[in-house]
């Protein structure tokens, strides 16, 4: 009977220290991610370098104010050489980057505390962005947003990016965005930015965010032709860049307006 009562105790005590560690896991479930995922960019460093691409693209002209856009997906990035070569031979600096931070109702991009702090000590104007699910409950994706990202004066105002419908309706997808974009104005205290691709802009969003501004994907053209009601301040116009002191390709944006009409929508 001792011998029962003592392996059920023993199968009690593990049973509370995998629940307990399953907890914590959960509660600091961010920090987990961040953390194993470095520990796997070390492992890939050390066995499965990767050859720096060279991307050298054409830039738009006419613009005076370029930025990158940046998540885990271009690795390590080395933010004292922010800068790219143009296929005449010179040298361009960029401004300004945004820096994925979210994505739907719990996942933070393992690489955003990272890059969020070495954009600031580099110089570099910086915003924050959400991946937005549809389908998956609006309030809980911006309470992620919310708590990962913290604007300071100077940051770029906050972007959601809704690129893709998960089989719901233009009306439903709408109606969702409008309360995620609630909870982040009442939050920040200022409009959020749209991103999306050019179709998207004009098949699900233009005609219900008509006071809002965008930020449009359209890449490998001359110039940006969208619509009069469609308000925009940022141009993605090519995936497809190589960056000095980063390995992968990254999306290259320019900024519809000068640096001090720029310095005007940031956060005061």
């Amino acid at each position: 009977m001792a011998r029962r009562k003592k392996k059920k105790s023993k199968g009690l005590f593990w049973l509370v220290v995998i629940i307990s560690l399953l907890a914590v896991g959960l509660y600091f479930h961010k920090e987990v991610i961040r953390y194993s995922y470095k520990a796997y960019r070390v492992y890939l460093h050390l066995f499965h370098p990767v050859k720096p691409g060279k991307g050298i693209i054409e830039y738009p002209l006419g613009y005076s104010v370029h930025g990158v856009d940046v998540s885990r997906w271009q690795d390590e990035i080395d933010w004292s050489l922010l800068k790219a070569r143009t296929r005449n031979g010179d040298t361009l600096n960029f401004q300004f980057a945004f820096i994925k931070a979210t994505q739907g109702t719990w996942m933070e991009d393992p690489l955003f505390i990272d890059n969020w702090k070495e954009a600031t000590k580099n110089g570099i104007i910086r915003g924050a962005y959400h991946y937005f699910i549809p389908g998956s409950d609006a309030r809980k994706q911006a309470k992620n947003f919310m708590s990962s990202v913290k604007l300071q004066r100077g940051d770029l105002p906050p972007v959601v990016d809704v690129e893709e419908t998960r089989g719901k309706s233009r009306k439903y997808i709408v109606a969702q965005l409008k309360i995620f974009i609630a909870e982040l104005e009442k939050k920040y205290k200022v409009k959020p930015i749209i991103y999306s691709n050019i179709n998207f802009i004009e098949n699900y969003l233009a005609n219900d965010f008509e006071d809002y501004h965008f930020w449009v994907a359209h890449y490998y053209r001359e110039e940006l032709l969208v619509d009069d009601n469609i308000k925009w301040l940022f141009w993605q116009h090519s995936d497809k860049a190589g960056m000095l002191g980063c390995s992968y390709f990254v999306d290259v944006n320019v900024f519809n307006g000068s640096p001090r009409e720029l310095r005007k929508i940031l956060i005061q």
